[in-house]
């Protein structure tokens, strides 16, 4: 029988987290937030050689019961993946075979805006328009990420084409030395994967809208300079903007999902739609950003009953 030295899932989970070499800070970041929010709260006090695959197939379906997402749970799994072929090496861990641990597909309630909200939100915003809620309309009718719209400048747009060009993307994230004055900084790094890079239409009113407020291409468009914006700023403002129209809170997620939604709704194909938001695959799109509001359930039904009768007739 194997003797296994002593050790924590915690313990695990940071030791192997520190010994990642050329890792992008902001993948760093999201490890230790999952580690430190997700997996330590639930398991992270267990013993390492007493986890089995039954333990961990009970923590996912948990997480599965909390709805949390498939992508934050697939960053789990290879997280505990990962830090156990770390732990082995180092005779912290029993063998487990992760090809039996299945990640299930959680039922996602994602608010998005239904057609009267969305134009009182639009109103609100072009009556007096500055840049940032050019940048807000920008995310409704494009999909970007907060991240995403805050890292375009001037020489991302395209007026001839009528588009934008995905470059870069901007994060707060939290300094990994302690000993730092500020514990966060803001940072630009790459889009969030390789099919984020895209080039994206821009509808003609935005398009005439964005021409007024074209400065030096290499200025940011949001911060009107060479120098980062916060998307947390972006966010206050918006935050501001949903209060002034009396409408209930919503995270800036809920412009992607919305634009998402009314792609489908006009009938746009799902393939051009998962380019535009940037998705790795077609399945990623209607998983986790297509959800159908209830008129096009209502839809649905009414064409189902006409088909019937038709065929009756």
């Amino acid at each position: 029988m194997l003797f296994l030295k002593k050790k924590k899932i915690n313990e695990l989970m940071l030791n192997w987290l520190e010994q990642k070499e050329n890792l992008k800070v902001q993948s760093y970041q999201r490890y230790e937030n999952l580690i430190n929010g997700i997996i330590n709260p639930h398991i992270g006090k267990n013993l390492t050689k007493d986890v089995t695959e039954e333990f961990l197939k009970n923590f996912f379906q948990e997480l599965n019961i909390k709805n949390v997402s498939l992508s934050t749970q697939k960053t789990i799994l290879y997280i505990i993946k990962s830090s156990w072929d770390y732990g082995l090496e180092n005779k912290y861990c029993n063998y487990i075979n992760f090809k039996n641990i299945k990640i299930k597909t959680p039922i996602q309630n994602i608010h998005v805006l239904s057609k009267s909200e969305q134009t009182i939100l639009e109103e609100k915003l072009l009556h007096k328009i500055n840049i940032r809620k050019l940048c807000i309309i920008l995310c409704l009718y494009t999909g970007l990420r907060i991240g995403e719209v805050c890292g375009l400048k001037w020489e991302d747009v395209n007026f001839e084409q009528k588009s934008l060009t995905i470059r870069r993307t901007i994060q707060r994230i939290k300094n990994k030395n302690s000993k730092l004055k500020f514990k966060t900084s803001l940072i630009m790094s790459s889009p969030k994967s390789e099919t984020s890079n895209r080039v994206v239409p821009v509808p003609d009113f935005i398009i005439d809208i964005l021409k007024k407020f074209k400065t030096k291409d290499y200025y940011f468009i949001i911060s009107k300079s060479p120098n980062l914006y916060d998307p947390r700023q972006l966010e206050s403002c918006f935050e501001r903007t949903l209060k002034s129209c009396n409408l209930k809170h919503i995270n800036f997620h809920t412009l992607r999902h919305t634009f998402a939604t009314r792609s489908i709704e006009s009938k746009m194909d799902i393939k051009t739609l998962s380019e535009i938001l940037g998705h790795s695959s077609v399945e990623i799109t209607l998983k986790l950003y297509v959800h159908p509001s209830y008129d096009m359930k209502k839809n649905s039904i009414e064409n189902l009953v006409l088909f019937m009768n038709e065929k009756l007739t």
